[in-house]
């Protein structure tokens, strides 16, 4: 019997940096039905940027990423009943196609997401997604088929919500957990530990997560504009200035690699700009950093330093490299490392502080500065291993692996990433050997393990492991699943 291919729904909307659309589609088909039953349907997203903005990186890029999958898999998330549908990247003009088979029972249940990869400007890509019906030729009424399917659409916004902490049952008793994304990302950069950390605390309204878009497309403004940014708006949320301050008994702080350094910024001034009474209020308890340049990035390779210095990368670039400020002041990060400064007073008081480092597969964050310098770890292994395994991986942030079956049961129950944990403290650190001559960078290190513990947990990641570590995107980024569930298991909030 011949057939046609009939769209029974579709949508149309725009995204910009830091924005992500999803989807809940269903299709009942019911057995008394009198239409003749259908058993695939085809799924089409088409990013409708014009093929001319392909090369316009800087001003975007106007890429999209999707995902397909069953509901009751999203629900499940590591149970592989079937393989998640991806793609990493749909280009300008570019659209893709994914044929859905509708189960035995003829009802079928999809989440689908749609998210910008917009990096450097507040621009827009506009997309379309439809839904078509293969049908026998004969049947003349396919707008019958159209009212088989219904759907749900949450926007960011709807995601990312956050409520009123003034109305919470629990108010004043609130641990209010703070995600931060790094240099040009966005708050989709910690959906899923966003997610996974609600999950686990579902029955508990007490733990609120809280993750700022004010920083999206300009994170190049120099680290403590950005910082300053943030923690007036942080401030703003829990009510400080407020005549019933504040609504929260307890804060946490989770940056992922720039993020890191921007709480650094953030704790000290909240110290400053509260004369020290905001953590006499609020109880901080942990200090994560993932992947965290908290001795910059001097270390790099020539190709990354050398627009740094240029200033391709802002002021913050400049910051990350320890240039000297225009006031012949010594670098930021070495500034607020002393044992004097704000940062350095308002990280002693939290009750844990803990890095999670790459010790390969990290172009971007080498290991010496994200673990602060001092591992108890055979630095020639190391060296060893990086060298063959980030020459590997050079181009897999470009080219992301392929989410097969065998890729996710690695991720979600294969050898532990986790190669390294220990906690560090001052005793643990070898006194220096040339006291005059020590690098800006074992400066910055030493000032930080003075009179604080550090929990350093390194980790060997399958792939491009920067975006990895923190699960930058659920599917694709899988391998890092089970660092996130190593930090929800020991880390109570």
């Amino acid at each position: 019997m011949s057939q046609n291919l009939v769209r029974i729904w579709y949508s149309f909307s725009e995204l910009s940096i830091g924005e992500i659309s999803r989807y809940r589609i269903k299709f009942d088909q019911p057995i008394n039905n009198s239409l003749p039953p259908i058993h695939n349907l085809i799924i089409k997203i088409t990013n409708k940027t014009p093929l001319i903005y392909r090369g316009a990186v800087l001003s975007g890029p106007y890429n999209l990423s999707a995902s397909v999958v069953s509901t009751d898999y999203v629900k499940k998330k590591q149970i592989l009943d079937a393989i998640p549908n991806c793609k990493p990247s749909i280009s300008c003009g570019e659209s893709w196609k994914l044929t859905l088979t509708i189960p035995s029972n003829s009802i079928g249940d999809w989440t689908i997401e749609i998210i910008s990869e917009i990096l450097f400007s507040i621009t827009r890509i506009k997309y379309k997604i439809s839904l078509f019906a293969i049908i026998p030729k004969n049947v003349d009424k396919t707008d019958n088929y159209s009212s088989l399917i219904t759907h749900e659409f949450y926007k960011t916004i709807d995601i990312f919500r956050l409520p009123d902490l003034s109305i919470l049952d629990s108010k004043n008793d609130i641990h209010l957990v703070v995600l931060t994304h790094g240099l040009n990302g966005s708050i989709l950069d910690e959906l899923y530990l966003r997610v996974t950390i609600q999950e686990r605390y579902s029955n508990n309204n007490k733990i609120v997560v809280y993750a700022s878009d004010v920083n999206h497309s300009l994170t190049e403004e120099g680290i403590e504009k950005c910082s300053k940014r943030l923690a007036n708006h942080l401030l703003k949320y829990i009510g400080w200035n407020t005549s019933h301050k504040p609504f929260i008994s307890k804060i946490s702080m989770i940056g992922h690699s720039l993020g890191g350094l921007f709480n650094l910024f953030v704790a000290g001034y909240l110290q400053s700009v509260t004369n020290g009474t905001f953590f006499e209020k609020i109880e901080p308890i942990h200090f994560i950093a993932f992947a965290s340049p908290l001795l910059g990035s001097t270390q790099l390779a020539w190709y990354i330093k050398i627009p740094m210095k240029l200033g391709l990368l802002g002021k913050t670039g400049k910051e990350l490299i320890l240039k000297k400020r225009k006031t012949d002041q010594e670098p930021l990060l070495l500034s607020i490392s002393h044992p004097t400064s704000p940062s350095h007073i308002a990280l002693m008081k939290f009750r844990n502080r803990t890095l999670y480092s790459n010790v390969v597969n990290d172009n971007l964050v080498l290991l010496k500065t994200s673990s602060l310098y001092f591992v108890d770890l055979d630095e020639d292994d190391i060296i060893k291993i990086g060298i063959r395994e980030n020459l590997k991986f050079f181009f897999a942030s470009l080219n992301p692996p392929k989410i097969t079956e065998d890729y996710l049961t690695r991720s979600f129950s294969g050898i532990s990433p986790i190669i390294h944990d220990k906690v560090y403290t001052p005793e643990d650190i070898p006194p220096p050997s040339l006291q005059n001559n020590l690098s800006i960078e074992e400066k910055i290190a030493r000032n930080w393990h003075k009179d604080m513990t550090w929990r350093k947990i390194l980790v060997r990641i399958e792939g491009e492991a920067h975006m990895t570590v923190i699960v930058r995107r659920k599917w694709i980024n899988a391998a890092g699943t089970r660092v996130i569930e190593h930090l929800l298991d020991n880390h109570e909030l």
